[in-house]
């Protein structure tokens, strides 16, 4: 049986009361994905750390790569006590896809490669939890959506991107742009294509879901 070892960076006990639901979240998540996708041996990295955790949840995830995922919390965060819970898991779940994407062609390092990664990791959870969209999923619409898929298409193939400009926004693109896209253009694929699921996708090449990023641009 595939083992996640699982390891708490909490001296001091920063975490204190949210280290059990945490611990159970990251059960309750292995073991929904677990009836879609293979087992896998991974290591779990718990921190207590205000870098990077997006504000309005108190947490953020990160993978680098095949065997590690790292969950990270600020626990003085007055968002993180509401976001206990689903939300959690569906964190986990998400970077887990990750994990599996590792395991096939990578998470990327071009545009396109990453977008069809975080949009494949983003269908996951909702497929998993039936959950809608997450906040950075839907942070850009409507024609600022077609806007950042033209200036994406534009850059597909590039592998000098700006993974801070295009995910967290800078200058021109809005903040969570590179979540927006990603979700939208892997969820129209999922739609109009039958007997398919994040899930089944998760080897899937980036290119496959360009075409569905040219109709978004209009």
């Amino acid at each position: 049986m595939a083992r996640w070892r699982i390891c708490f960076e909490n001296a001091g006990g920063r975490l204190g009361r949210f280290a059990d639901q945490i611990r159970a979240e990251i059960e309750d998540a292995r073991q929904l994905a677990e009836l879609l996708t293979p087992p896998v041996e991974v290591d779990v990295v718990v921190q207590a750390t205000s870098e990077w955790v997006i504000p309005e949840t108190g947490y953020v995830g990160h993978t680098p790569s095949g065997t590690e995922m790292q969950l990270k919390f600020d626990p003085d965060n007055a968002a993180l006590p509401k976001n206990m819970g689903e939300p959690i898991a569906r964190m986990v779940a998400h970077e887990l896809h990750h994990v599996h994407r590792w395991r096939g062609p990578g998470y990327g390092t071009r545009l396109g490669e990453t977008l069809a990664s975080e949009g494949l990791a983003g269908q996951f959870c909702k497929q998993l939890y039936g959950s809608p969209p997450e906040l950075w999923e839907i942070a850009v619409t409507g024609s600022k959506l077609a806007k950042c898929a033209r200036a994406a298409l534009s850059a597909w193939d590039s592998d000098a991107y700006d993974h801070v400009r295009w995910y967290f926004g800078w200058r021109d693109l809005p903040r969570w742009a590179g979540y927006s896209l990603g979700y939208a253009m892997v969820g129209r694929y999922i739609e109009s294509s039958a007997g398919i699921s994040a899930a089944t996708l998760a080897h899937e090449p980036a290119d496959t879901f360009r075409h569905v990023l040219e109709d978004m641009a209009g």
